[in-house]
């Protein structure tokens, strides 16, 4: 489980990255690199945040 995890928090820390680079540099920081930015954070953090509240939930 915690390698898991660790694998999960490695992915949304590059996702933010790759959202925050295709964003501001790729697209202009504009409303296209906002949707962009969101979908790509959405993508990379879901299935970390999605693993905390399991096992918050377990506790």
């Amino acid at each position: 489980m915690t390698k898991d995890l660790i694998w999960k928090g490695a992915l949304a820390v590059v996702g933010c990255f790759a959202a925050a680079y295709v964003g501001q540099e790729l697209l202009g920081g504009e409303a296209a690199g906002w949707v962009a930015g969101g979908a790509i954070l959405g993508a990379t953090c879901y299935p970390l945040f999605k693993t905390l509240m399991e096992r918050r939930g377990l506790r």
